[in-house]
Formats: structure tokens, C-alpha cells, sequence
């Protein structure tokens, strides 16, 4: 739902976009909230608020400052761009990562295929999540 606080963009599909990305690497690379949280600096309630896509602010979804996504790639030893959704696209109102549950089952297996050194079937990725993978 677009607020004044974003315009039309529909900030939680990414805030919640971000969070399912942050706990899938983290998953895939077999850490917990609380080894994230060390490695990157963060509380573990930072970690899990961003995972839940939740905060204490007024519009109550999570907002990371960029110094946070870097840290937490850090922690991950992924790049930047794993962690942000639609960052090699033009930005649209809604994640769409977010529009399907089969969306979201593409995302996660690229991530893996990644994080495990492999390059992801592009073939079989939907045309939303494409942008992971350098094509060049």
C-alpha cells in the first residue's frame, strides 16, 4: 500500500523482500541470527527485525541504511546486490520477487546455486529474477 513516507512505492513488498533475502543467505551459508549479527557488528534483534521486515519506526517496516546492507554482505561474504531487491532493474511500485510464491522459490535457488560457487539455470529462473545473474 503506497504511503507518504514512499510515494507509490510499495516499500514493504521490498522491506519483506530484503528479509527473505537476508534469511535465505544466511541459511545457505549455515548461521545463525546471532553469528550474523558478530560478524556484521549488528544486535540480533537487528538481524531478526530485518529478517521480519519489522522496526520501531513510524511506519513500522524495516529500513536498513546502506552501511547495514554492506555489513551484512560482509558477514554473508556475498556481494551487496544479493541483498537488494530489483538492484539491476528498473525499480518498479512492488518487488516483484514478491508476486509469487514460485518467484520467491526461483529467488531462493539462485541464491544457493550462488552462495555454493554454482552458476544458477538461467534457463529455468523466472524472467523476474534473472537480474542475479550476470549473463555477460
Amino acid at each position: 500500500m503506497p504511503t507518504a513516507d514512499f510515494g507509490s512505492l510499495e516499500w514493504d513488498t521490498y522491506a519483506f523482500a530484503f528479509g527473505h533475502r537476508l534469511v535465505t543467505l544466511r541459511k545457505a551459508r549455515g548461521l545463525s541470527q546471532e553469528e550474523v549479527a558478530e560478524r556484521s557488528g549488528l544486535h540480533r534483534n537487528a538481524v531478526s527485525n530485518l529478517e521480519r521486515a519489522v522496526s520501531n519506526s513510524k511506519s513500522g517496516l524495516a529500513n536498513p541504511e546502506l552501511s547495514t546492507v554492506y555489513r551484512l554482505a560482509r558477514a554473508l561474504e556475498v556481494p551487496p546486490v544479493y541483498l537488494i531487491p530489483g538492484a539491476n532493474t528498473r525499480i518498479l511500485d512492488r518487488a516483484a520477487e514478491q508476486e509469487s510464491n514460485e518467484l520467491l522459490s526461483d529467488l531462493e535457488r539462485q541464491l544457493r546455486d550462488l552462495i555454493n560457487g554454482e552458476r544458477p539455470d538461467v534457463e529455468s529462473a523466472s524472467r523476474e529474477t534473472d537480474w542475479i545473474i550476470d549473463r555477460g
